[in-house]
């Protein structure tokens, strides 16, 4: 975990890819994408169904270990939600039940025709952008926003490289102190790429979180 200030709020960022504000008690988190992987399997792609198990059970695991009051999912709850099942409703019920705090949405792009099936799993639907203190939550970033945004959509990653070899982790990236950049919470996912240089990254590695001055400068 590292401490993250941004538009004069202290948010954990934590190495489950989720942000915790302890001070309101909400975990934010960004492109859930659930059924992503059904899709690619019945396209014949073979994507094991206990990745999105796994993706499940770290939040259920952040949930617990943060303390959180409220769970914000800042778009992409959903990857297609055309092609969702009934039997896929009822397990996310029961898993998001089980997490008893309470669930709020703003619809992203691949939430489209999905609020219907995001409030039977007990979210609330928040509009985008949504007023959080002096800043503003959105699933889509905005560059020409009047306020910093707290954002998803992008799935940022962070390209560290010494000589020939480098590395890719997903990050939380800050871009010009306007925009806070959330990690894709799947672990299915890919994004964009960049350099310390470009923003202050907040790599996610298997040592927890990096801050920006952890990260050499390239």
């Amino acid at each position: 975990m590292a401490d993250l200030f941004f538009a004069e709020h202290h948010f954990i960022a934590r190495a489950d890819r989720t942000l915790w504000h302890p001070a309101s008690g909400r975990l934010l988190l960004s492109d859930l994408h659930l059924g992503k992987g059904a899709i690619f399997r019945h396209a014949g792609i073979p994507i094991p169904a206990a990745s999105e198990n796994a993706d499940l059970d770290r939040l259920q695991q952040a949930v617990t270990t943060s303390g959180a009051t409220a769970l914000w999912i800042l778009g992409d709850l959903f990857h297609a939600p055309r092609q969702i099942t009934a039997a896929q409703c009822t397990q996310w019920k029961m898993r998001f039940a089980a997490l008893d705090i309470e669930l709020w949405v703003i619809l992203g792009n691949h939430d489209r025709f999905g609020a219907d099936i995001a409030e039977a799993l007990g979210f609330q639907i928040a509009p985008e952008p949504t007023a959080f203190g002096g800043c503003d939550l959105a699933h889509h970033p905005d560059s020409d926003a009047s306020r910093p945004r707290i954002a998803g959509h992008i799935h940022p990653q962070v390209l560290l490289k010494q000589a020939t070899d480098q590395l890719v982790y997903p990050c939380f990236a800050v871009l010009n102190q306007q925009t806070l950049l959330l990690p894709a919470f799947t672990n299915f996912s890919g994004g964009p790429r960049f350099r310390p240089r470009d923003a202050n990254c907040y790599a996610i590695t298997p040592l927890g979180v990096l801050p920006p001055h952890k990260l050499a400068p390239k």
